[in-house]
């Protein structure tokens, strides 16, 4: 998987995963806090109010994490699908990977390979 700004970074299952969370916990606030308006119409005698507002505040943010949950799932899925055929596609094809030429005279050093994408800044 690939970042959303960088795609040259990689975006974890384990991170989108924590994002979710994230965002459950904020659901679960706005749950409890349409739960206490609800007691609140309970209060003030509007009961028709209060069973709307007790029903939406389970209902909606439960909805919500639900489906951005199952469409996370599909996301790491689809993207763990795609690296395995692209290794497939290797494999089937028989392409060799070139193997990187180390040149150990040489007066210029490339970058290393983890030093991300060269932009012509840094050249």
């Amino acid at each position: 998987m690939r970042g959303l700004w960088d795609n040259e970074q990689p975006l974890s299952p384990a991170l989108l995963r924590s994002a979710l969370a994230l965002l459950g916990v904020f659901l679960a606030i706005t749950a409890i806090v349409m739960l206490i308006i609800s007691v609140a119409s309970v209060a003030n005698s509007n009961y028709a109010a209060a069973a709307m507002q007790l029903a939406a505040g389970i209902a909606l943010p439960f909805g919500i994490w639900l489906g951005l949950r199952i469409l996370a799932d599909m996301l790491i899925v689809t993207h763990r699908s795609h690296d395995r055929m692209q290794a497939l596609e290797e494999v089937l094809s028989a392409r060799a990977v070139p193997a990187p030429v180390f040149q150990p005279n040489s007066t210029q050093a490339g970058p290393a390979g983890d030093d991300g994408p060269a932009y012509p800044a840094d050249e």
